[in-house]
């Protein structure tokens, strides 16, 4: 199986013909951050790649009036056309344009209307807003519809001015499809590449002791990771089980030590200090992969929020080790093809004796050989050189487009 080293110092020589300026959080403790350097590994390989920093608006304490996060779009929308990029790929998340849907919903209309490039976007989040609730009643069907174009009719206009559109899974694809049919040829599924990162040579700072068996759940201690549920099945889990909590709380999560303090009270009552490891935050993506690679298996518990996909998951599937999950959408990503459907396993993760049956029965050594063949499937059929050879595509595609539209209009001025 492929390492992937998260450097592109490697790649100095190569000719490319191409240049990305991607909107997108760089310098942060950040999941979008982290998933956007590891992509540009990939995108590398033929395209110049220019970030421009996108902040979280919900947590930035210099932006913290209307007036000042009006400001920073302006600069985003200068510097963005001041690059000299073939090409303009934002990350999309709603707290990178404003605190609130609303706010945030204008402020991304105010960039892609300014922007005087082709557009294209990663669309992470769908939110339930964005889809039209169903209704049995022709009188509140029409009411929603009309709610629904109100709430939307921003977001309606931004994408209808995007280029090209990447989604991360075939569910937030029908979800738009049904809302926007005229998209259709706009959209593009490019999952979350699944792709190990390099742990050669690399102490981990936390190691597995003699006889403990790591059931890990990754990424930062954020409400949505559903920690508790893990905690609940310790319960029923043999006492060699230790629960991993492989990062810490989001820096910018203002309520993240509050959910901390409750999962350390959860601790105290149950009397389980002994079985339950804190990592902190992991920011070296070798050391992080050192100490993931001692799991024994992959607990993945989230609440419903509307992802995309998930890059943790695909972290934890780039290991070969079982992945249990919960059975919100986005884990279910890389699990539509015959051969990859076993690649993890999802159960009502809030039922704490079914989960730790789940987690014995997906570590038996009897269940493993269909589930390696299936991961590591999903493993070459989602890489890195897989994904931005993808990315690569819808470029050429956009671009493409773009020559052949001059070309017209140059003939009819003439």
């Amino acid at each position: 199986m492929a390492r992937m080293d998260c450097r592109t110092d490697a790649l100095d020589g190569i000719d490319r013909d191409m240049t990305i300026a991607l909107l997108t959080p760089w310098n942060q403790q950040c999941g979008n951050a982290e998933f956007a350097k590891r992509l540009v590994v990939g995108l590398a390989r033929f395209a110049h790649v220019l970030p421009i920093e996108l902040e979280n608006l919900n947590d930035h304490d210099t932006l913290d009036t209307g007036r000042k996060r009006s400001r920073y779009i302006d600069d985003l929308i200068e510097r963005t056309n001041a690059t000299p990029a073939d090409l303009v790929h934002i990350q999309h998340e709603f707290c990178f344009f404003g605190r609130r849907v609303r706010d945030a919903n204008s402020g991304f209309r105010r960039v892609m209307r300014a922007i005087r490039k082709p557009v294209v976007i990663s669309l992470h989040t769908w939110t339930r807003g964005m889809s039209r609730r169903p209704h049995r009643s022709l009188l509140k069907q029409g009411m929603e519809s009309i709610m629904h174009r109100l709430r939307n009719r921003a977001m309606k206009d931004s994408l209808g001015r995007a280029d090209a559109i990447i989604l991360h899974s075939k569910d937030t694809r029908a979800n738009c499809l049904a809302v926007y049919p005229k998209l259709k040829k706009r959209l593009h599924v490019l999952p979350i590449p699944v792709e190990p990162v390099s742990a050669d040579g690399i102490t981990p700072p936390f190691r597995k002791r003699p006889g403990e068996r790591w059931i890990v759940l990754p990424g930062f201690v954020s409400r949505y990771k559903g920690h508790r549920h893990l905690l609940e099945a310790l319960k029923f889990l043999p006492e060699d089980h230790r629960a991993v909590f492989a990062g810490s709380v989001h820096p910018k999560d203002r309520t993240g030590h509050e959910y901390w303090s409750g999962l350390l009270a959860a601790i105290d009552e149950m009397g389980c200090h002994e079985r339950v490891i804190f990592t902190g935050f992991l920011g070296d993506p070798a050391e992080q992969s050192a100490v993931l690679s001692q799991a024994d298996a992959f607990v993945l518990p989230y609440d419903e929020v509307g992802q995309s996909g998930s890059a943790v998951l695909a972290d934890a599937l780039s290991h070969g080790k079982p992945v249990i999950t919960s059975l919100a959408r986005s884990m279910f990503v890389y699990r539509h093809d015959s051969d990859t459907v076993f690649s993890s396993v999802a159960v009502d993760v809030s039922d704490p004796e079914k989960l730790a049956a789940t987690i014995v029965d997906a570590t038996d050594s009897a269940s493993c050989p269909r589930r390696r063949l299936h991961q590591r499937t999903v493993c070459d059929r989602f890489s890195l050189a897989r994904t931005a050879a993808g990315y690569e595509q819808v470029y050429r595609s956009v671009l493409a487009r773009k020559t052949v539209n001059q070309g017209i209009w140059l003939r009819k001025a003439a």
